[in-house]
């Protein structure tokens, strides 16, 4: 088995078409081996077998009757403090209303957002056997039930993974890279053509090499992607970037069209032994990694972007904290792919230190902030994406 850190810096799929490809068998072996090293899932025994046959799943089927438990927790404890309150709040009217009123609004609340967030499989457990059959595991990989699957047979759409209501995978782990050294380097949504390293600044080619371990796809060669490196000091129980729970919808996008993000996962042997014959296939998205371990997290779960209200206009949505189940921390260097409608967030560190931050943007943006993001001088912003000035957090 291959090293974490020697995860080959290219993707099978930008050297050709990969399953007809007889002339270099080490394609095969190369990627089998990167595929089986991401069969296991760091949380898959806290998952319930039963309930992993279930997904994907809306967290309202999910959850079914702990819907109530859930939704006594954060934002309804502030909404009590507020019926207390002596001041001003106008929540004080609902004083003596806890556990009528105010507990039957909250579960309404509650009720609506849980049948507009979808629980999804790790991707780890998610195979394909053929163009219309998916294999999902629903033990793992490992162990005496490694086998116990079930296989799903339906419309070619089901293999693929897209958007919310096609949606069964959130993010993927891909690999690890290794950073350069730190220089305080410091850029926002950069325009680069992908394969090209002459397209990026002189300072910023050392993030080249990351740049192509992520396994974007050929088609996506000579297109105008967007780069964020983050380089600074970071203070104990401070984080880097964003905290709370959000995902990149809108924000770093904005009216992506849900088809133009997706994941098919790798074709590979009938009886799930891990031999795999074609990569998985990563289109669109956003692959991202820091130098610093558990400073950022990431969820199996998918938000229903196109529902009104469901996120701020911002992407913020700690409120649904309760019904994603756990996260997975990223150890130092992993790579992952994720969608825009992945919940995730950064954590404190708990030491501190210098921590780099690494992004790929995929070309299918629809609006860049002139005043958040960063020109490249030798990449033009494509005709077909909209440049908004001014400050996106302004009211």
């Amino acid at each position: 088995m291959m090293d974490d850190n020697n995860t080959p810096a290219y993707h099978p799929s930008r050297l050709g078409p990969y399953e007809s490809d007889e002339e270099d068998n080490h394609h095969d072996t190369v990627h089998a081996t990167t595929r089986y090293r991401y069969q296991s899932h760091p949380h898959i025994d806290d998952i319930d077998p039963h309930k992993m046959g279930m997904l994907p799943a809306l967290a309202e089927d999910y959850y079914s009757d702990e819907l109530e438990k859930y939704g006594w927790d954060g934002i309804l404890k502030a909404v009590f403090s507020g019926t207390r309150d002596t001041k001003q709040s106008p929540l004080k009217m609902l004083r003596d209303f806890e556990d009528t009123l105010v507990r039957n609004i909250y579960s309404f609340i509650a009720s609506q957002a849980a049948r507009h967030v979808k629980i999804t499989i790790p991707a780890a457990l998610v195979g394909r056997a053929g163009e219309n059959s998916r294999l999902q595991f629903n033990h793992g990989r490992h162990g005496a039930n490694s086998y116990s699957r079930r296989e799903i047979k339906n419309d070619i759409t089901d293999v693929t993974s897209s958007g919310f209501d096609d949606g069964f995978v959130a993010f993927s782990r891909c690999g690890y890279v290794q950073f350069p050294p730190p220089e305080n380097r410091n850029v926002n949504m950069l325009p680069f053509i992908f394969g090209s390293k002459e397209s990026l600044p002189d300072d910023l080619r050392c993030y080249h090499s990351l740049i192509e371990r992520c396994p974007y796809m050929r088609e996506e060669i000579g297109k105008v992607g967007y780069l964020t490196v983050h380089e600074t000091y970071v203070d104990t129980s401070k984080a880097q970037r964003r905290e709370g729970l959000h995902i990149e919808s809108p924000g770093v996008f904005q009216d992506v069209l849900q088809d133009q993000t997706s994941f098919k996962p790798a074709l590979e042997h009938h009886w799930g032994m891990g031999v795999v014959f074609c990569p998985d296939r990563f289109e669109g998205g956003i692959f991202m990694a820091s130098s610093v371990g558990n400073t950022s997290e990431v969820w199996d779960a998918l938000v229903d972007k196109n529902h009104p209200g469901i996120v701020d206009r911002h992407g913020g949505c700690e409120y649904l904290r309760p019904l994603i189940g756990k996260g997975t921390k990223l150890k130092a260097g992993e790579l992952i792919w994720m969608t825009d409608c992945t919940p995730h967030e950064a954590i404190p560190q708990v030491t501190p230190g210098y921590r780099k931050f690494f992004r790929v943007v995929s070309p299918c943006i629809t609006h860049w902030y002139a005043d958040h993001n960063t020109s490249n001088p030798k990449v033009e912003i494509p005709e077909s994406v909209t440049i908004v000035k001014g400050n996106k957090f302004a009211k």
